[in-house]
């Protein structure tokens, strides 16, 4: 309550307000930035174990062994937690799988980059 001489004024509802408000920009703003880091975090995670499954793919088979590569990667992810059916590949793990033995061949002086 605020007094000014004989009248005094509620300040309750603009503090309800003001808070409202902040809670409003948390919700809009922060939380989904703290999401959108979270799931940065679990990409990273996602392309160090792909990165892992390649190289040791790689280590494993042949050359001319490209499906047992890929099964043996998406069988390793799945045993670390990464739940991929070798049917249906996700795009982006694909793309991901791909990248990798694409920086693996560049490294080995296989292929050039880009």
């Amino acid at each position: 309550m605020l007094q000014f001489g004989n009248t005094t004024i509620d300040l309750t509802p603009i503090i309800l307000s003001v808070i409202t408000l902040i809670f409003g920009l948390l919700m809009r703003y922060v939380i989904p930035a703290a999401k959108e880091k979270l799931n940065g975090n679990q990409m990273e995670m996602l392309r160090i174990a792909v990165k892992t499954a390649v190289y040791a793919a790689e280590q494993l088979y042949t050359s001319n062994q490209g499906q047992e590569k890929l099964k043996y990667v998406i069988d390793l992810l799945n045993k670390q937690g990464y739940i991929l059916d070798p049917t249906q590949v996700e795009d982006t793990t694909r793309a991901l799988i791909e990248a990798m033995v694409k920086e693996l061949k560049i490294e080995q002086g296989k292929i050039e980059s880009a």
